[in-house]
């Protein structure tokens, strides 16, 4: 009689325990099996509503380009309106695309406006090239409303016969004016000397 109730109190402690994990592992499955691919994509980027690989953007106006944008990688911030790209270039075209003016950078943030591009702000290695002359510079912004590319760090202007070292610069895109704003040391090549 004694072993019965010893098999017996171990047959419902088995049976117990038993019930105890399949209802443990129901509820996980279900749990799981709740979140969508969408939920999964979250957690691991909770911010981001789209990644794009190889990104392009172009404005065209009027049949002719305005400008282009390409990235090595982007991501769309859907709550900010804006993207942020890496290893971004921007052409601008200018004298209705007879010239070009370009901007690279290591990394880049895009602010929109709907569909319309506000301005761009580019940290990184920052060159801009326009015709025969190269600006660098650790950050620099463009802002669409005054079409004009700022930084308020030490930059380097080189030329074929002149390099000029500043702090602070404002470039305006259209008219392709370039100044120089302060602390500003002059190098000309050739015949010239240096001043």
């Amino acid at each position: 009689m004694r072993r019965t109730r010893l098999r017996a109190a171990l047959l419902l402690v088995v049976a117990t325990a038993l019930g105890g994990i399949a209802y443990l592992t129901s509820r996980n499955v279900v749990a799981r099996r709740g979140r969508t691919l969408e939920d999964l994509g979250k957690d691991f980027l909770p911010q981001v509503a789209q990644r794009i690989q190889n990104f392009r953007r172009t404005k065209v106006e009027h049949g002719r380009t305005v400008w282009d944008i390409t990235a090595k990688d982007a991501q769309y911030f859907e709550r900010d309106d804006q993207i942020v790209v890496i290893e971004p270039v921007i052409t601008f075209f200018l004298d209705n695309g007879a010239r070009q003016a370009h901007v690279r950078g290591r990394e880049g943030r895009l602010s929109l406006h709907g569909r319309e591009l506000e301005g761009i702000t580019l940290r990184g290695d920052v060159v801009v090239r326009l015709d025969d002359m190269q600006l660098e510079t650790d950050e620099a912004t463009y802002d669409r409303a005054s079409d004009r590319i700022t930084s308020a760090s030490p930059v380097t202007l080189r030329g074929k016969t002149v390099e000029l070292h500043g702090r602070g610069m404002e470039v305006d895109v259209g008219p392709q004016l370039i100044r120089l704003l302060t602390d500003v040391h002059t190098t000309l090549h050739g015949n010239a000397t240096s001043s």
